[in-house]
């Protein structure tokens, strides 16, 4: 693990309440603990860091993005000290670049709420859509992400992609579109959310 973890990059720390998400400079890594510091946080976000309490960490690597759980050792205002497991995970970037979320529920804040057919997939960066009416290209359009544990994310998507087809007969869009003006602790949440649903996804494939 330790070995692992030196080759690893730009590490995200979550704890129970998503919201005080941030970014983990790590300082030190040793056999049995992980020293960093907590980036970017007020006070009230910190609070959310007790200790003995479960996080989850991600980073990025040559293979893809690293995952595991762990629990915070010692805590001194932003500085953490984490327990250093054997137990992790690793999604290879072709794996995680998109997952389908059948839970996932979206809406539209500026036009009417029955185009959307459905959600193909989403990744933290964006999102594919099958739509009965066609979007503007390069446009802004606000909506909300609804997760299935009911935590929403408020952005806005800009389409890079549009394809006509016909559904059932009829004539509909799918829609390819990249999340903007998004919170960095929201883009952290879904990646974490798609992390899940992937493992989710293949441990029933394989289990």
């Amino acid at each position: 693990m330790k070995d692992l973890l030196n080759k690893t990059s730009d590490f995200k720390i979550i704890p129970s309440n998503f919201k005080s998400a941030g970014m983990f400079d790590v300082i030190e890594i040793q056999d049995d603990f992980i020293k960093g510091e907590v980036v970017l946080l007020d006070d009230s976000e910190l609070d959310d860091y007790k200790l003995d309490s479960d996080v989850e960490v991600f980073g990025v690597n040559d293979i893809g993005l690293v995952y595991f759980e762990t629990k915070i050792l010692e805590k001194e205002g932003n500085i953490i000290k984490l327990s250093n497991v054997d137990d992790y995970s690793i999604i290879q970037r072709r794996e995680y670049t998109r997952v389908n979320m059948p839970l996932l529920k979206m809406t539209f804040k500026d036009i009417e709420q029955d185009c959307l057919i459905k959600i193909d997939d989403i990744s933290a960066g964006g999102i594919k859509l099958t739509l009965n009416r066609a979007l503007e290209i390069e446009k802004f359009y606000d909506i909300e992400l609804i997760l299935s544990n009911n935590m929403k994310i408020n952005c806005a998507l800009c389409p890079i992609r549009l394809n006509e087809i016909e559904l059932e007969g009829k004539k509909a869009y799918t829609i390819s579109a990249k999340f903007v003006d998004i919170e960095s602790a929201d883009r952290i949440t879904l990646v974490q959310y798609a992390f899940k649903t992937k493992m989710e996804q293949q441990n029933k494939t394989y289990g």
